[in-house]
């Protein structure tokens, strides 16, 4: 009788075998590449960053790891979190603090600003989402907790008003609420592990990634018994981000939008295809990790430039990593080395799209351009 190890690696072998057939099946379905499209078009290669982009101010006030960061909609302000129990919020332009948040709990893992600039949210071991109103001539007042997840606050997102809330928990579920009741509108429950992030696209839909490997968009006008409205699987690890292009845009919003993972791979998806379009990096397995621990986590968030043609991730040796999703190599654009010392944990494009801000596990935020 087998043992149970041996039924183990039977049962991956099987796996693997399911997935290269599964592979080869969506392959054939595919009629073009973004490449061969860039390439009709004459749109040029990328070769190398450009020569004047560098760090241009780098934040320093955290005493603890940075694990979030968030953009006003000006690009004037970015908050940060960290796990110091601190959200700071900064002056883009001088690299000031403009004003400190002390939570209630220094285990945060999200944050979120409002597009006014006037509230933040954040979140984290607490399992709540704590809302504060920022910007006046008091201290930072907490207005609401929303309190009903069941696991950590993995992200969390103003839906398109401060009168609304999306947040994700590591109970596999997101929740759509409304903050001046503190009650949840609905609960969108397919995953069948972690969500690691949420994304808007536009007024109605949203995107999910998980740690269960997939990407699912979420359509809340309907209702959530009725399931999400596209699920997109591909990589084989833990989905680590996602990311709108938001240039590619129809009068419905937004069609396409990119992702990371711990499988070593960046990819580019479509909703109109229902299916992945471009594909970088090289696939490696990963083994699973907590979310503290200083383990590999490869890919760590993931962020599209303005134009949607570059793609800047975060990568836990402290890097960060550019791709070109027209190019016809999977090697990365170019690679900013040493861009922290330690796990670079979130990146972000500003809205106006003329600066990228990083955090890192070394305690500090950077601005490059």
């Amino acid at each position: 009788m087998a043992t149970l190890q041996q039924r183990a690696e039977a049962a991956r072998k099987e796996i693997g075998v399911l997935n290269a057939q599964i592979e080869k099946t969506l392959q054939s379905k595919r009629d073009g590449t973004l490449v061969a499209a860039s390439q009709k078009h004459l749109l040029a290669p990328i070769r190398g960053p450009p020569s004047q982009v560098k760090c241009r101010r780098t934040l320093k006030g955290h005493f603890g790891k940075i694990t979030a960061l968030d953009w006003t909609s000006d690009g004037t302000t970015v908050v940060s979190a960290s796990q110091d129990g601190h959200l700071l919020l900064w002056d883009a332009l001088s690299s000031s603090k403009k004003e400190d948040v002390k939570l209630k709990s220094s285990y945060v893992m999200s944050v979120c600003m409002e597009a006014s600039g006037q509230f933040v949210a954040a979140g984290g071991l607490d399992n709540a989402c704590s809302i504060y109103k920022v910007g006046g001539p008091d201290k930072a007042e907490l207005k609401t907790e929303l309190v009903s997840h069941q696991g950590y606050l993995s992200s969390c997102k103003f839906f398109h008003s401060p009168t609304k809330m999306l947040t994700a928990s590591a109970d596999a579920t997101s929740l759509l609420w409304d903050v001046t009741k503190g009650q949840i509108i609905d609960t969108f429950a397919e995953h069948k592990a972690n969500i690691t992030e949420v994304q808007l696209v536009d007024k109605n839909l949203y995107l999910s990634s998980s740690v269960d490997k997939t990407i699912k968009l979420w359509d809340v006008r309907s209702s959530a018994r009725e399931g999400s409205a596209q699920t997109f699987t591909g990589h084989a690890g833990d989905v680590n981000g996602v990311s709108v292009l938001k240039s590619c845009s129809t009068a419905e919003g937004a069609t396409a939008f990119c992702s990371c993972s711990e499988d070593g791979t960046v990819r580019v998806w479509d909703t109109r295809a229902y299916g992945e379009v471009a594909r970088f990096g090289q696939v490696s397995q990963q083994s699973e990790r907590d979310p503290f621990s200083d383990g590999d986590a490869g890919f760590t968030s993931i962020s599209a430039s303005m134009s949607g043609r570059l793609v800047f991730c975060g990568h836990s040796e402290g890097s960060v990593v550019c791709y070109d999703i027209f190019s016809s190599s999977k090697d990365p654009t170019y690679v900013i080395q040493g861009a922290h010392e330690e796990h670079v944990s979130c990146v972000g494009v500003s809205p106006t799209g003329d600066v990228l801000c990083t955090g890192s596990w070394d305690f500090n935020l950077k601005l490059f351009a």
